[in-house]
């Protein structure tokens, strides 16, 4: 399973919790807030958690998924009992699958057994969002802090596939050059050239966005775009390190700013899922 896309989610409906919430679940009834909850003393932590109400009445919580698992529709579970069981408020649960790839039979919105019939049973449901079957064109209409999302919706049946990439780009970094300040504009692009990985190559990926600017007709801004993904990742693999290794010491930090290899980084990214996590020079000597 690939976290660099799942984390750059997390991150930005951390940012745009009630975006998230208007896109995937409706516009926001109630003052809303984002929960931080950390669920791993049984669990991974939950992606999105956003609670609506003061007080607490309701909690939505948004799960993102990059590859196939036949298990995450139990993960979904765990984690909906857990908030249920923290918050003592009604929770429902979302699973946005970010790619065709990440569709499996058992991720169906249904978990349901029962070993004791008639005797009791589990009968959970949650709601699956494909988002490769949403409109580009409407998640271009959206609010800003989720239009990185349009770079993964459906796109005009029949048209080249990178020509159309890079009009969602540059009608995406219109509308953010806007309605968004400059540090936004890039923070949300950034997200948007990241996530463009799900559907092509990195190189593929770099063309698409070169040139694309959010700020002014005369900044050729990828310099800034790549930079930013890379720190992106980099604070993605800091975050998840520290939770599950301890904290790094001073020559590791620098040995992994010193990587700049955006493959390689998703690479190490990627074995911090690992069952058995490599300890951080293990983790920094991923080829």
């Amino acid at each position: 399973m690939s976290m660099t896309f799942d984390a750059t989610l997390k991150d930005l409906g951390a940012a745009h919790p009630a975006a998230f919430l208007t896109l995937f679940d409706g516009p926001p009834s109630a003052p809303s807030r984002l929960l931080n909850v950390d669920l791993s003393t049984v669990t991974a932590s939950a992606d999105l958690v956003v609670g609506l109400g003061e007080p607490l009445r309701e909690i939505v919580h948004i799960d993102f998924q990059s590859s196939a698992n036949a298990a995450k529709g139990r993960d979904v579970l765990a984690y909906n009992a857990l908030l249920y069981r923290n918050y003592d408020v009604p929770v429902h649960s979302v699973l946005v699958l970010l790619r065709p790839r990440a569709a499996h039979s058992a991720a169906n919105g249904t978990v349901a057994y029962a070993p004791r019939p008639g005797r009791g049973r589990m009968d959970f449901g949650y709601e699956v969002v494909r988002l490769w079957e949403c409109p580009a064109e409407d998640l271009l209409r959206g609010p800003p802090g989720t239009l990185p999302l349009a770079i993964l919706g459906t796109l005009p049946e029949g048209a080249e596939l990178g020509a159309c990439l890079r009009g969602v780009a540059l009608r995406l970094a219109e509308r953010l050059g806007r309605e968004a300040e400059p540090a936004l504009a890039t923070r949300l692009l950034t997200a948007a050239y990241l996530l463009a990985g799900l559907r092509v190559r990195r190189d593929e990926a770099k063309a698409i966005f070169k040139g694309v600017s959010a700020v002014s007709e005369s900044d050729t801004y990828f310099g800034v775009l790549e930079e930013g993904a890379e720190q992106q990742i980099k604070k993605d693999i800091r975050r998840l390190a520290r939770k599950r290794l301890g904290q790094e010491d001073e020559p590791t930090r620098a040995r992994l700013q010193d990587i700049s290899d955006m493959a390689r980084l998703e690479r190490i990214l990627d074995r911090l899922v690992d069952p058995v996590p490599p300890s951080w020079e293990e983790l920094l000597d991923t080829p």
